[in-house]
């Protein structure tokens, strides 16, 4: 991956939450109307829990909840951003960093219809995305 990629990716602590939060609630917003999202209090529960993480790239942002299972996961669990192709821009990262904390898979869940196009090499289960790491 590209050195340059990762240095303009910067992960918000979760006491940093509060001061960046009025400031991507637009884009929550944006990824509600389009594609669904939970709720902005369990989102925000999630953040200052660190229980999820959050990413700011110039283009927008992105969270990540990594999820327990049979196997560790990590679920792309919203992404917003302005412009196209973010995310096979950014997926080579978040994959690294999955491999990082020992996931095995990554896992994006969305109704948007054209996540069928991009993710077409990744398992589809319903609405779930999931791309096994190697």
């Amino acid at each position: 991956m590209p050195a340059d990629l990762k240095s303009k990716v910067t992960m918000i602590p979760s006491e940093a939450v509060p001061d960046v939060w009025p400031n991507i609630l637009p884009g929550l917003e944006v990824v509600k109307k389009k594609a669904g999202t939970d709720d902005f209090e369990l989102i925000y529960q999630r953040l200052t829990d660190n229980e999820a993480f959050l990413f700011l790239v110039p283009e927008g942002f992105f969270i990540l909840l990594p999820i327990y299972r049979q196997h560790p996961v990590v679920l792309l669990w919203i992404g917003y951003g302005v412009g196209g192709g973010l995310l096979a821009r950014y997926m080579p990262l978040v994959e690294a960093m999955a491999r990082d904390i020992g996931a095995e898979t990554v896992e994006i869940e969305s109704t948007r219809p054209g996540y069928r196009r991009v993710l077409k090499h990744w398992q589809r289960t319903g609405n779930r995305y999931t791309r096994r790491l190697t």
